[in-house]
């Protein structure tokens, strides 16, 4: 996530020019420096964090990070050869998350976000035709993703899902990402119509769609933190908007939220 940061960072810097005036400290290298070195600690101190070691979804969430990372290259380099080759290995491993868990074909949502960010949409058609490829790949061995996910739904409001109230889990799956991205979240988009940065505010519009999507289909009810942990690392690059005299203070409290958390809460998972 840091290394899109980066890239995005530096993608609008070229585009604004060196005649643009600089939007606040740390321009002597880039915008996305600058918000990546903000957003970093509160990135690795949470709730969250401590999921990430013993929870498959990290692994996804790696997985779907390196892929956004790849396609935030592409879109912001001027080589086009390089553009080729991480539009290319943006599709490919954003076409293994969707093999990787249902719910993943939402980096989509994100995915546009970085495209429109850079304000570069060349490297779309060749990450989409690049994420065919896994999909195709496990077709041809009996794996068929648009004919499993029907009867993974059908299941599903089979099982205990039928039973569980929706207008109780629509809210209820909003808190437990809440838990685990920690309550810097919630002061850190309060704060970001303050901060004038774009990417910022692109990248968590779409980690916003991606999540009220999830929710409001209603194929994630009662499910457990973890789910969101491919989801939580773009929302908290919102924490980039904090004040100054907020983020000691709120990185403490993150810290002890994810100890109470760890030491109060049984994640039975």
């Amino acid at each position: 996530m840091l290394v899109t940061l980066r890239a995005l960072g530096g993608r609008r810097s070229h585009l604004e020019g060196p005649s643009s005036p600089p939007r606040g400290a740390g321009f002597a290298t880039s915008a996305g420096e600058v918000t990546a070195r903000r957003a970093a600690p509160f990135l690795v101190f949470g709730p969250g964090a401590l999921w990430m070691a013993v929870s498959a979804d990290a692994m996804f969430a790696a997985v779907a990070a390196w892929g956004l990372a790849a396609l935030a290259v592409a879109a912001t380099t001027d080589r086009r050869t390089r553009m080729v080759g991480a539009a290319l290995l943006a599709g490919l491993l954003l076409g293994l998350c969707t093999l990787l868990s249902y719910g993943l074909p939402l980096l989509g949502c994100l995915a546009l976000a970085i495209l429109y960010a850079a304000r570069r949409w060349s490297p779309l058609p060749l990450a989409a035709a690049a994420a065919l490829v896994p999909v195709l790949v496990f077709a041809g061995f009996g794996f068929e993703l648009w004919a499993a996910y029907p009867i993974l739904r059908e299941r599903y409001w089979a099982g205990i899902a039928h039973d569980r109230p929706a207008s109780y889990w629509v809210w209820g799956n909003l808190a437990a990402l809440a838990l685990g991205a920690g309550p810097a979240i919630g002061a850190a988009l309060g704060a970001i119509k303050q901060y004038a940065d774009r990417t910022v505010t692109t990248l968590v519009i779409g980690a916003t769609a991606a999540v009220a999507l999830a929710d409001l289909s209603l194929m994630s009810k009662a499910e457990v933190e973890r789910i969101w942990l491919p989801f939580t690392p773009w929302l908290l690059v919102a924490t980039a908007a904090l004040p100054d005299r907020w983020r000691r203070p709120m990185l403490a409290l993150q810290v002890a939220t994810a100890l109470l958390v760890q030491h109060l809460l049984a994640t039975t998972w």
